[in-house]
């Protein structure tokens, strides 16, 4: 097995974004969401790539990888940023059996979501959804060769 680096995809936008580590490949798309309501009154959202993002929309920011190396990748860590032009959506981080843990400090380091604590004037608090900058999956299983999966976070245009 091969020992997988993080992959911190730092460029974010309509665009897909590839990045390779050990025969890894992931590619990042950003979507924008229409959220209509069905006839149950539950919410249904379909996306589309985000050409044009007016603020309060919700967009999905995902990376579907895929392992096109000979033998499995363990240790794999992925890294994606929360633009600051967005608000993250908490509980909305998700995909593959990963442990997700988020920055507020440029994604120098990472806690649980509960965990994750800024210090100001008035102390210590829990960081808010707005101060989230980045966003870690560190995979608790190898990648096998030839598998796939994504991951995901939604946020909401400031």
């Amino acid at each position: 097995m091969l020992r997988a680096t993080v992959i911190a995809l730092t460029m974010v936008g309509a665009l897909a974004t590839p990045a390779f580590a050990n025969g890894l490949k992931a590619e990042q798309v950003v979507e924008v969401a229409t959220v209509l309501v069905g006839e149950t009154g539950n919410e249904v959202r379909t996306y589309a790539l985000a050409e044009e993002v007016a603020p309060g929309d919700e967009v999905r920011y995902s990376l579907a990888y895929a392992n096109e190396g000979a033998v499995s990748v363990e240790a794999v860590s992925l890294v994606m940023p929360v633009p600051a032009e967005v608000t993250y959506i908490e509980t909305s981080a998700g995909g593959t059996p990963s442990t997700i843990t988020y920055s507020v400090d440029g994604g120098t380091n990472f806690a649980a979501r509960d965990s994750l604590v800024v210090t100001g004037e008035d102390g210590a608090r829990l960081a808010s959804a707005d101060e989230i900058t980045h966003i870690k999956w560190a995979f608790t299983e190898p990648i096998p060769a030839a598998a796939t999966g994504r991951i995901s976070f939604r946020a909401v245009l400031k």
